[in-house]
């Protein structure tokens, strides 16, 4: 059974995922206790939105890229293994804090989250035309740069 999903079901799961990221954030910000950290998950939160945002008017103007069938069956048996796996499984790392997680175990589920999210980002970049690569490079950045925010404040915190 072949999977089949167009450029606007890839920004469809770009979308969710953008939501379960701003959900998970939320939830984070409330739950912690440093008021380094629930600033930090705010502003992650905030940054989930503005990126929804972003793909949401992107998604119709989205074509993929002219790529061999091949090479866009494979992507999109990847994107869609991924995001099921995790992103929107019960188990998934972003779908909800455990009761009694620490600050530490909430910033390593995220730094999870962003590692699986660029992945995917990496993946919807080389499925779209060129024309469109920037706006994906551009939130590539911003989400590399969350990965390097939750990893400095996750240090930081294991070491005292």
């Amino acid at each position: 059974m072949s999977i089949q999903l167009s450029g606007a079901d890839i920004i469809d799961l770009a979308v969710r995922t953008e939501t379960q990221g701003e959900q998970f954030y939320r939830q984070a910000a409330e739950q912690a206790e440093s008021p380094e950290a629930q600033k930090l998950f705010s502003f992650l939160a905030d940054e989930e939105v503005r990126h929804r945002e972003t793909f949401e008017k992107l998604g119709s103007a989205l074509k993929p890229a002219e790529i061999p069938p091949s090479e866009w069956q494979e992507a999109l048996e990847y994107i869609a293994v991924t995001v099921e796996q995790e992103f929107f499984q019960p188990n998934a790392p972003i779908r909800a804090i455990p009761q009694g997680a620490t600050v530490q175990d909430m910033l390593r589920q995220a730094i999870q989250f962003e590692q699986q999210t660029l992945l995917f980002f990496y993946t919807l970049r080389d499925l779209v035309r060129p024309r469109d690569r920037p706006l994906v490079d551009r939130i590539i950045r911003e989400e590399r740069t969350h990965v390097r925010r939750l990893s400095s404040l996750l240090k930081g915190g294991e070491k005292s």
